[in-house]
């Protein structure tokens, strides 16, 4: 059997097919990323539980993890500082401290409205923590930044 004109056949599709660049590998995860992550993977659990008075001790574990992950969180600066004017560098990150701070404070009285079986209040606090979260994400976190 030939085995050449098959081999020429396969080579000449191959020369034909576009280069697809290799990447680099997976994207390093700043700090800051990695604390973010944390409250996004507790957040979208949270917010099914919160609805369950049943489930208020395990939300409140929920909690307690955004809480120290937020936490944590303040003491970082969103990659996007890079980006901004260097003049307006200091405000932009003392911004992001705030917005940490100020959905640290909405966490804390999250944590306790879930201990109290408080499920109504827990449930606004969900509600005003997703938009405090879009809100600040506009504000402080790069556009293309979704990974």
């Amino acid at each position: 059997m030939n085995l050449r004109r098959p081999l020429t056949l396969v080579l000449a599709i191959s020369m034909l097919m576009p280069v697809v660049p290799l990447q680099a590998g997976p994207h390093e995860h700043t700090p800051l990323e990695d604390q973010m992550e944390i409250i996004g993977k507790a957040f979208r659990s949270l917010r099914r539980e919160v609805r369950d008075p049943a489930k208020n001790e395990s939300a409140a574990e929920l909690v307690a993890k955004m809480l120290q992950a937020a936490s944590k969180s303040t003491e970082y600066e969103p990659k996007w500082t890079a980006d901004q004017p260097a003049d307006e560098q200091a405000a932009f990150v003392a911004g992001y401290r705030k917005e940490m701070k100020k959905f640290v404070a909405m966490l804390e009285e999250l944590h306790a409205a879930l201990k109290a079986g408080d499920n109504d209040r827990a449930n606004e606090l969900v509600a005003d923590l997703r938009s405090q979260q879009r809100s600040s994400h506009r504000e402080y976190k790069k556009p293309d930044d979704d990974d």
